[in-house]
């Protein structure tokens, strides 16, 4: 799907902590300090102290080390990690799409139902705009390789549609007939009204040289609570997992991003998808739900 791309001030992305010092000390502090690649990360208050220990990616990861998770416990976003984008999202033939923080929140009490989770909403701007939301973590929390994982409940199909997504903070602009220097990397984009979901990567910009790469995902039950939604970023192999089964595994290199990328979280609306926004509730039941999301390297 083509994105407002947003620019920002580009951060070094957590697993790239560089210490500029002297030829002369640089082998003292060598012997003296022995930083794993997750230390930014954890410094900087990126694991939530909600994540269970020792946890795991359902199905499995070659990535050990948990550099960053989010269990949305709480009263607000985590504004440390997230920013919550107040764009137009596109403009249609029936209707207008936006992306407004006030449909972002957190429900504070975890004993309740989707309590302590991230809440996605619809709402009514006008009779020809509706809108959703989005949270992203660019220039807050950006990596290259590690296994994302989503706990995630997909938004009912009334033009509706869930979407968890990882982006470049440089965007996929740079036209070279691949993705190793960017792509939009669409892990579920729940259009379907069937247990499909769509999994795409979209390379060299969104114009005339725009290429895609994109399968469609067998996901029984998908529209029935949550499932979890995985993938491991290897430099030569990325694998998708679906409540722990493996529903893609590419290998090819010129499909393999090699540049940082930061995690997204959105909630859209599109007359393409299924069903009738005429017909969605305006209330928690057009809700998406996201349960909690976690890196690990």
């Amino acid at each position: 799907m083509q994105r407002r791309k947003v620019r920002s001030v580009r951060r070094t992305a957590p697993s790239a902590l560089r210490i500029r010092t002297s030829a002369a000390t640089a082998s003292l502090l060598a012997a003296m300090l022995v930083v794993p690649s997750a230390t930014p990360a954890h410094a900087a208050g990126f694991v939530d102290p909600h994540t269970p220990v020792g946890v795991r990616p359902n199905g499995g990861s070659s990535h050990a080390t948990l550099v960053f998770s989010d269990e949305f416990h709480g009263t607000s976003l985590d504004s440390s990690k997230w920013s919550s984008v107040d764009s137009k999202r596109r403009d249609g033939q029936y209707f207008d799409s936006w992306w407004k923080p006030s449909n972002v929140k957190v429900n504070p009490n975890p004993d309740s139902v989707n309590g302590g989770n991230l809440w996605i909403s619809l709402s009514k701007l006008s009779d020809t705009e509706y809108a959703t939301g989005e949270i992203e973590g660019r220039g807050k929390f950006e990596f290259t390789y590690g296994t994302v994982e989503w706990r995630a409940e997909m938004p009912p199909n009334n033009d509706l549609f869930g979407a968890l997504w990882l982006m470049p903070p440089g965007g996929v602009n740079s036209v070279d007939g691949t993705a190793r220097d960017g792509g939009e990397y669409d892990v579920i984009e729940s259009t379907s009204a069937s247990d499909s979901y769509g999994n795409t990567i979209h390379y060299d910009g969104y114009g005339a040289d725009h290429q895609v790469s994109s399968v469609s995902v067998d996901a029984p039950g998908l529209h029935s609570g949550y499932h979890t939604y995985t993938v491991e970023w290897r430099p030569d192999r990325i694998i998708y997992r679906y409540d722990s089964t493996i529903v893609r595994d590419i290998t090819d290199p010129k499909l393999i991003s090699q540049v940082p990328m930061f995690p997204v979280v959105s909630s859209e609306s599109a007359e393409w998808a299924a069903g009738s926004i005429y017909d969605a509730a305006l209330d928690y039941r057009s809700n998406m739900y996201v349960d909690y999301i976690r890196v690990w390297q």
